[in-house]
């Protein structure tokens, strides 16, 4: 039991600490800082579930509940799937799509 709670008490000081830089710098609150981390987990676990959505090609950046969202999809289909996963997370608050799509231009000068 003493064990767990050092290790409960190691893990929370590191996440403050962590948190404590954005927050000394009045970025965000402390309390937003673990919304956002939070957030920024379901997303990723969004685009995870997704069969649909190959997650290793997003990345997810969350500031105060507001989600952009970078990367480069297969097909429009895939990068609109993405951001509705995304979307549907309870918290989040918009959803900035900059994510790209991958032509598969094969011409090559003659």
């Amino acid at each position: 039991m003493r064990s767990f709670m050092k290790l409960s008490t190691a893990a929370a000081i590191a996440l403050f600490s962590v948190a404590g830089c954005k927050v000394m710098h009045h970025e965000e609150t402390a309390g937003q800082y673990v919304d956002d981390t939070t957030l920024t987990a379901r997303a990723k676990a969004a685009l995870i579930k997704d069969k649909e959505v190959n997650s290793s090609d997003f990345s997810v950046q969350v500031y105060q509940g507001h989600v952009t969202l970078t990367g480069v999809a297969k097909t429009p289909i895939e990068a609109k799937r993405a951001v509705e996963d995304i979307r549907s997370i309870d918290g989040v608050k918009s959803v900035k799509n900059d994510v790209r799509i991958a032509s598969a231009d094969n011409s090559s000068p003659r």
